[in-house]
């Protein structure tokens, strides 16, 4: 049995109690977290989920509709040529994109995207799954890296804005084949 007042590192190791105050602190601490949780969960009328709705109703308010419907059958980008779009479309690559594929879309990890050459498709419909739903690495093609799905950080009016940009830059992005 080893002794209960050794030393070690300078430091004498006694084996005393606990303060009386500090056990009726800890036991009143465990009181009142039962006490609270039974409230909380059986008399208040505040719970979580009203808590999320409201939450989600202040969300909604402040950031509308973020996804934008596909204005043709034919999967084309609905906001090709738009001047607006081109502009937050560059924006938005200039944030989320430019350290894939280059300040220009010229490529560094992730593909070129101004060249003649596209990887996984040259339509707006294409472009648009490959952005929304990402490339894992085992599609990944070429030597280059995979990318993430972009479906919950930007949504679709971003990501068609982004491809707006791309189309008024490189021509071989076509609308549909």
């Amino acid at each position: 049995m080893s002794d209960p007042n050794k030393e070690f590192d300078g430091i004498k190791q006694a084996d005393n109690p606990l303060p009386l105050w500090w056990k009726y602190v800890w036991l009143g601490s465990i009181v009142f977290s039962i006490g609270y949780t039974i409230y909380f969960h059986a008399y208040s009328v505040w719970g979580t989920e009203d808590f999320f709705s409201e939450q989600l109703t202040e969300y909604e308010k402040q950031y509308p509709n973020r996804n934008v419907a596909i204005a043709s059958t034919d999967g084309s980008n609905p906001l090709r040529g738009n001047a607006a779009a081109i502009a937050s479309g560059q924006q938005t690559f200039q944030t989320y994109c430019v350290a894939c594929h280059g300040p220009a879309g010229e490529g560094l990890i992730g593909p070129n995207l101004m060249d003649k050459q596209w990887i996984h498709g040259s339509t707006d419909k294409e472009i648009y799954e490959i952005v929304m739903k990402g490339i894992g690495p085992e599609k990944a093609k070429l030597g280059r890296g995979p990318m993430p799905p972009h479906e919950n950080s930007l949504g679709s009016e971003k990501v068609y804005q982004v491809m707006a940009w791309l189309a008024s830059r490189n021509p071989n992005l076509k609308a549909t084949k």
